[in-house]
């Protein structure tokens, strides 16, 4: 099934916004609430099955697919 232009454009604007705000989050002073769930890894076991993916992971492998390295520095350099 081939996406019309228009839900392209929807898709890479949501993108675009899921990675500028990874860029503010990452950027946040240690103490901001959002900062520390972000660093955070829960503890305890997961359920049987596939695992659920968190939202890092999907943007660690956007972040892949686009072919961006050092984003963490690059964040930061802004």
């Amino acid at each position: 099934m081939e996406r019309s232009k228009f839900e392209l454009d929807i898709v890479t604007g949501i993108k675009k916004g899921r990675l500028r705000w990874l860029g503010h989050v990452e950027r946040m002073i240690e103490e901001r609430v959002v900062k520390r769930l972000y660093q955070n890894m829960p503890e305890g076991s997961r359920s049987v099955g596939r695992p659920r993916l968190r939202w890092m992971d999907d943007m660690r492998e956007e972040l892949r697919r686009m072919g961006v390295t050092n984003w963490r520095i690059r964040a930061h350099r802004r």
